[in-house]
C-alpha cells in the first residue's frame, strides 16, 4: 500500500503542476536544443542530407539482414521481405515451414504482413518530414536548384516505398505530407490513384535528381526513370512507360557490359560473373549499374546480406559413400544453409532451350557439381553424387550471384554473412521492362529487339517475336534478375502469383489461390484506425 500511496500523491503534485504552468502558452511550445528534432536539424542542407542518409539506412531493411529492423522497434531481422522469393515460381522455404509454403497460413496478423506495412510508413514519415520542411521560410537553401535535389530524392523514396504498397497491398491510405498529431482516420486510395500519386513523385524526381551517377549508391535521375517505367506499365500507359526506359538506355552513361572486368576478371569466369563479384557492383568501371544497396565489411552501418545463407544449399550435410564429411567448410564457399530450395523451373525447366549457350547458365554462375574436397575420404576430388534425399536441401544449383567464390573477406563466417552490393535497379531490367510495356502494346517486334539485347550479351539463342508475351518476359527476368528482382513483388505486380505458383511450385501451388495475389491489410492497422473503417482486402 505504501507503493500506492506515494504514486497518488505524486499525480496530485504533477497534476496540480500542470494547471499551474499550462496558464503559460510559452511552456507548451517545444524547443528541443540538446538532442537532434526536425526543428533543429532541418535548418541547412547538411541536416537534410543527414536526413536522406537516414532513410538510405531504412531501406537497406528491404534487402539485407540488418539490425536497424530492431532498432525501428520491429520484432526481427527480416529476410523474407524483398529477395529470397520463397513462396513463389523460383522456390520454396525447405521444410515448409514459412507461410509462403503454405499459404492457408498467411492471414492479417501475420508478423510479416504488419512488419512490411511498417516499415514502408516509416520511410514515406521521414520522406514526408523532409518534404514538408524543405518548405519552411527558415531554412538556408543555397538556391532551389538545391531544395529541389533534396526533395527530388525523399519524393522518389517515398514513391519506392509505395512502390511496395500497392503491388503488396492494393489501394492504400496516401500521406503526402508530415503528420504532426494524432490521427485516427486513414482512408484507402484506390490503386490506381495511389500509382497515379506515385508516378507525379517520379516525374518530379526525375526532373530535379542529379543526372551524373558516381556509382556511390546515392539516387540518380536514371533510378527514378527506371522505377516510372514500371509504373506507366502498371497503369496502361504503354508510350511514357517506352519513354522513360529510353531516356535511361539512351543515356551515354549506361551500357551493358561486355566484356570481363574489375576485382576477379583473372580469375575463371564470364563477364555476367564478374557483375557479382565483391567490390564490382559499384565499381567505377560497372556501366550496368543504375542503383546497388551498398554493404560493407567491418564499417559501422555497413550490414550484410544473407542471400548465401538463403540460396545456397547446404553442402556441409553431404556425406561420401565412406562417410565422410564429403565438402569442408571454407572461407571460399562460404556457409550456405538452403533455406530457399529452388524449384525445378527455375534450375532446369528455364534453360532446357539453351542449356549450354546462355552464359547465365555457365558453371560459374550455376554451380551444380561439387568436388569432395575433404582429404581423409578416399573419395577426394571426385564429383560428388546426390541421393535423392540429398536434393532436397543438401545439393541443388548454388546460384554463384549469392557467393564469394574467392573468399570471403570476413574469411569463413559460421553467420553465412554475405558482403557484395546488392543491385536494386540495373540497365538489364530497362530493356526487359521497356519490351514489356512494347508487348502490352501490342508490338511484339520491339519487345523481341529489347529482349534480344539482354540474351545477346548473355550468348543466348535470339527470342522470335511471335513467342514474346508475359510469361516469357517472366521466363527471362528469372534468368536475368534472380536474387536481384523482388520476385514476389513483380508476380504481385503483374497479378500472376497464383498462376505461376500453381504452374511452378508443387511445394506452395496446393494452397494457394485467387485472393493471395495480394496481402490482407493488417489487422493492427485496421484496429488503431478508430474513427473511420480501413478496409480489409477480399478473401482476408
Amino acid at each position: 500500500m505504501k507503493k500506492i500511496k506515494i504514486n497518488i500523491k505524486l499525480y496530485g503534485i504533477l497534476i496540480a503542476l500542470f494547471f499551474v504552468l499550462s496558464c503559460n502558452d510559452e511552456f507548451l511550445k517545444e524547443k528541443p536544443k540538446s538532442f537532434l528534432s526536425p526543428e533543429n536539424a532541418y535548418v541547412d542542407k547538411e541536416g537534410f542530407d543527414a536526413g536522406l542518409v537516414a532513410i538510405h539506412r531504412i531501406v537497406h531493411g528491404l534487402f539485407t539482414w540488418r539490425i536497424s529492423w530492431l532498432e525501428l522497434g520491429f520484432t526481427d531481422q527480416k529476410d523474407q521481405v524483398s529477395l529470397t522469393g520463397q513462396g513463389t515460381d523460383l522456390g520454396w522455404y525447405w521444410d515448409k515451414v514459412n507461410f509462403f509454403g503454405d499459404y492457408s497460413l498467411v492471414n492479417p496478423d501475420n508478423r510479416y504482413v504488419s512488419d512490411i506495412w511498417k516499415l514502408l510508413y516509416f520511410i514515406i514519415k521521414d520522406a514526408n518530414v523532409i518534404i514538408t520542411r524543405a518548405e519552411n521560410e527558415s531554412v538556408q537553401w543555397n538556391s532551389d536548384e538545391e531544395k529541389n535535389a533534396v526533395v527530388a530524392e525523399a519524393r522518389f523514396f517515398r514513391a519506392f516505398a509505395y512502390r511496395y504498397l500497392v503491388y503488396h497491398f492494393g489501394g492504400v491510405p496516401v500521406i503526402d505530407k508530415e503528420i504532426t498529431g494524432i490521427k485516427l482516420d486513414f482512408e484507402r486510395s484506390s490503386k490506381s490513384e495511389v500509382l497515379e500519386f506515385i508516378k507525379s513523385d517520379l516525374e518530379f524526381a526525375s526532373l530535379h535528381l542529379p543526372t551524373s551517377n558516381a556509382n556511390n549508391g546515392r539516387i540518380f535521375k536514371a533510378a527514378s526513370d527506371h522505377l516510372l517505367t514500371e509504373t506507366c506499365i502498371a497503369l496502361g500507359e504503354y508510350d511514357e512507360a517506352i519513354a522513360a526506359a529510353t531516356a535511361v538506355i539512351d543515356d551515354p552513361q549506361y551500357e551493358l557490359m561486355q566484356q570481363r572486368f574489375g576485382s576477379f576478371k583473372d580469375k575463371p569466369g564470364d563477364v555476367f560473373w564478374d557483375l557479382f563479384r565483391l567490390g564490382n557492383q559499384n565499381s567505377p568501371e560497372n556501366t550496368e549499374v543504375i542503383w546497388a544497396i551498398q554493404i560493407e565489411y567491418n564499417v559501422p552501418g555497413g550490414s550484410a546480406s544473407h542471400l548465401e545463407r538463403c540460396w545456397g544449399p547446404l553442402i556441409s550435410n553431404l556425406k561420401t559413400p565412406d562417410n565422410k564429411q564429403a565438402l569442408l567448410d571454407d572461407e571460399f564457399r562460404g556457409r550456405p544453409i538452403g533455406f530457399i530450395r529452388p524449384s525445378v523451373y527455375l534450375e532446369y525447366d528455364i534453360w532446357r532451350n539453351d542449356w549450354d549457350n546462355d552464359m547465365r547458365n555457365s558453371e560459374y554462375n550455376m554451380q551444380r557439381e561439387f568436388l569432395i574436397n575433404n582429404p581423409e575420404s578416399e573419395y577426394y576430388g571426385q564429383v560428388y553424387q546426390p541421393s535423392g534425399n540429398d536434393t532436397v536441401r543438401n545439393h541443388f544449383v548454388y546460384i554463384k550471384k549469392a557467393s564469394h567464390p574467392y573468399g570471403h573477406p570476413q574469411g569463413y563466417d559460421v553467420n553465412g554473412n554475405l558482403y557484395s552490393d546488392i543491385y536494386v535497379f540495373r540497365l538489364a531490367e530497362t530493356y526487359l521492362l521497356r519490351a514489356e510495356a512494347y508487348m502490352m502494346k501490342g508490338d511484339g517486334l520491339n519487345a523481341a529487339a529489347d529482349i534480344n539485347v539482354v540474351r545477346s550479351r548473355a550468348n543466348a539463342t535470339p527470342v522470335d517475336p511471335g513467342m514474346v508475351d508475359i510469361h516469357y518476359i517472366l521466363d527471362e527476368r528469372a534468368r536475368e534478375l534472380v536474387i536481384e528482382e523482388p520476385r514476389r513483388l513483380t508476380l504481385y505486380r503483374t497479378g500472376l502469383l497464383e498462376d505461376r505458383v500453381k504452374k511452378h511450385n508443387p511445394v506452395s501451388a496446393p494452397s494457394v489461390k485467387g485472393r493471395d495475389n495480394i496481402l490482407p491489410i493488417p489487422q493492427s492497422e485496421i484496429d488503431a484506425n478508430l474513427e473511420t473503417e480501413l478496409t480489409q482486402n477480399q478473401g482476408y
